[in-house]
């Protein structure tokens, strides 16, 4: 079965700037892929050109094998869109909203009220059905707007930040959602900043840096791939002339890939490889703490832990923005 999206060589340049390059990636039924990378990456530019609001240069988008520079039309029925700004309109109750939607897409004037009915029930509107959209908090006008994504039971549904600003049980409950869809059988494409998002949905995810596919996997091959464990030193909050050139050339003796600054984790830190082991015996903290006290090097803190979707993001993102 072809996939619900399939994105080939996609390129686009603004004056000079590449806002893609050479992307590609699919998405299958059942399927939620979410896309990250820093602002600038391209995520928006890659968002518009699926939904037909931007044309490439180069490459193919196809939704339902439909392509969205040759069929727009069509490949407009087959996908669903609620972006970061809510498009709703504050003076309307949530049933006009939504039967205004079904309005927009054709949806048979009999079929109407008993698919927004069913919409508003889905996602516990149907009390506030007839309430001024203003009324509704944050997370009810999250929900409306999903839910008016939906309204014509699209293959494809793209998300660009969909639980920014809601609090925690708002967005837990917003994830619940989707998750149900994808059982269903819907592709999503999410585009988020929050790892933890990531993680808890995502089957696959995208990296993106400069227009550039960093990384294509499920998040937890893009973690494996990285390393085993990642390990961190911090020094004395007063550190002597020295000890930063000291400390990397202490890490210069540990295989493994060093990792961009995380003012969260560590001074210094590097991704070790699987089924590694300093010559000497026992662990690379052993060692790295043993051999800081025969340099004198004052260490204030050395951690190890399994490394995480943002770790994985920051080297790869990295690499690209030429950081390390």
């Amino acid at each position: 079965m072809a996939p619900v999206l399939n994105i080939k060589n996609a390129r686009k340049v603004y004056s000079k700037i590449l806002a893609l390059n050479n992307v590609s990636f699919s998405i299958e039924a059942s399927e939620i892929v979410t896309l990250l990378g820093p602002n600038g990456a391209g995520k928006s530019t890659l968002i518009r050109s699926i939904s037909t609001l931007e044309t490439l240069d180069e490459g193919a988008i196809t939704i339902s094998e439909f392509d969205v520079c040759e069929n727009p039309s069509e490949s407009r029925e087959q996908f669903g869109y609620a972006g970061q700004d809510s498009a709703l309109d504050k003076v309307l109750t949530g049933h006009e909203f939504m039967r205004f939607q079904a309005g927009l897409v054709h949806l048979k004037k009999g079929d109407i009220i008993t698919r927004v009915d069913e919409l508003l029930g889905r996602f516990k509107l149907t009390d506030a059905a007839h309430r001024a959209i203003e009324t509704y908090s944050g997370g009810m006008k999250r929900r409306l707007d999903l839910a008016a994504s939906l309204i014509h039971n699209p293959k494809l549904l793209i998300l660009d930040e969909p639980s920014s600003g809601l609090d925690y049980e708002s967005r837990r409950e917003l994830w619940k959602l989707l998750l149900e869809l994808k059982r269903e059988g819907t592709a999503i494409l999410l585009a988020t900043h929050d790892f933890e998002e990531a993680e808890v949905l995502a089957d696959k995810a995208v990296l993106m840096a400069k227009g550039n596919l960093c990384g294509f996997a499920p998040p937890q091959k893009l973690c494996d791939d990285l390393g085993e464990w990642i390990i961190g030193v911090s020094l004395s909050p007063h550190p002597r002339e020295g000890d930063r050139e000291q400390l990397a050339n202490l890490f210069s003796t540990v295989p493994g890939k060093v990792m961009p600054e995380n003012p969260q984790f560590a001074e210094y830190a590097m991704a070790l490889p699987a089924n590694t082991k300093p010559d000497s015996g026992g662990d690379w903290s052993d060692y790295l703490t043993q051999r800081a006290a025969t340099k004198e090097l004052k260490i204030h803190g050395l951690a190890m832990r399994r490394p995480t979707l943002a770790d994985a993001y920051l080297a790869l993102t990295c690499e690209v923005n030429n950081e390390l």
